[in-house]
């Protein structure tokens, strides 16, 4: 399992990026938890919304920074899109949200 994040982008007037994992089983979700708990992300930044899966944090650029330095992935956005498509594909499809 690989844990990421991506580029800086502007919403709300902040920059923000995501944490994510390319691996959508409990487990892998266990270990972006445990990782985002380690670099002080509380789990109400965590989100899954409705639709395909595509669970993260949001960050701020602080967070982002400690995560590169613990180890994190950086991705481009064709990246992030491959670790949505690799997280979706090691979970059933009776798994993902309808």
């Amino acid at each position: 399992m690989e844990i990421g994040v991506d580029e800086l982008f502007q919403a709300k007037g902040r920059w923000w990026c995501h944490l994510l994992c390319d691996d959508f089983t409990p487990q892998g979700l266990a270990q972006l938890h445990h990782f985002a708990a380690e670099i002080g992300l509380p789990r109400r930044a965590f989100h899954d919304p409705d639709g395909q899966p595509r669970p993260h944090y949001d960050c701020t650029p602080e967070v982002r920074e400690r995560a590169l330095e613990r180890g994190a992935s950086q991705l481009t956005r064709q990246q992030l899109v491959e670790y949505l498509h690799r997280g979706r594909s090691k979970i059933s499809p009776s798994a993902e949200k309808p």
